[in-house]
């Protein structure tokens, strides 16, 4: 595909690339804010209408799964969707595994890279990490009822713009094609992929296990998740229907709804 090359963006001209029925119909664009999830939370305290996306152009103070500080320069994609939604909340885990295929397949269609997932949230070209995706949720008894679903994605920076400590780990867009990409674009796939994917969010779930399937970078890899002061490895076996991590240990499968994985390999330096 052509470079769009870089742009200023704003909501007319990302809703001018838009093709959607209800996600990012509703759009506040922001040159600078301290997080766009925190932004999101609040519009929606205030009646943003369900699919209201929120994009930045820089974040100040953007987060990452466990409170972790998430780098957001200038030249990157840092989005929040705000959903209204009756979802059972064991079935949480499926918002998580549909925004983050959504990502990766709308990064392919516009790179021709392959993007793999790892569970729980990353995003990776070549086992470096692209993006990574994360989901807050609001529950009412046993249903999750609202939800702000966000993405941090490198397009068109380098790594010499992250912090020292991610440099080794990390790729962007731009270095792994040697282009730059139109923000509003790249943007407008990642929404209409997003709701393409909703109906399989609603439903069983088998389909975003398949999809899964075909990007899982932890398939058939010998992983350690760490969940609540403690450890268990085995070998990655995709998601279930629910969003959950299958693991294989010594022979019998184990669901793990929550978690940090490790790579064997890397935990043993």
């Amino acid at each position: 595909m052509t470079s769009l090359g870089a742009e200023r963006v704003s909501a007319e001209a990302l809703l001018a690339h838009l093709r959607t029925s209800w996600i990012g119909r509703s759009l506040r664009v922001l040159e600078v804010t301290a997080s766009t999830i925190d932004e999101a939370w609040q519009w929606l305290r205030d009646g943003a209408p369900n699919g209201a996306v929120v994009l930045a152009e820089c974040q100040t103070a953007g987060r990452g799964r466990r409170g972790r500080t998430w780098a957001s320069p200038h030249g990157g994609l840092w989005v929040s969707v705000i959903v209204r939604a009756k979802i059972p909340a064991e079935a949480g885990g499926r918002l998580g595994a549909a925004l983050a295929l959504a990502t990766a397949q709308s990064v392919s269609r516009e790179t021709d890279a392959h993007v793999a997932v790892t569970w729980p949230n990353d995003l990776t070209i070549g086992g470096r990490k692209v993006g990574g995706v994360l989901v807050e949720t609001e529950t009412s008894g046993p249903e999750i009822v609202a939800a702000v679903l966000s993405v941090g994605l490198n397009v068109n920076l380098h790594t010499s713009e992250l912090p020292g400590e991610v440099r080794a780990i990390a790729t962007t867009l731009c270095e792994e094609t040697g282009r730059t990409f139109s923000l509003c674009c790249l943007a407008a796939r990642l929404l209409e992929a997003l709701e393409e994917m909703w109906p399989a969010v609603m439903g069983d779930g088998r389909a975003l296990a398949a999809a899964w399937a075909r990007r899982d970078g932890l398939q058939g890899r010998e992983v350690r998740v760490e969940t609540a002061g403690n450890a268990v490895s085995g070998l990655g076996e995709g998601i279930d229907e629910w969003g959950n991590l299958r693991l294989v240990v010594n022979g019998a499968e184990s669901v793990i709804p929550a978690g940090e994985v490790v790579l064997v390999e890397e935990a043993k330096r």
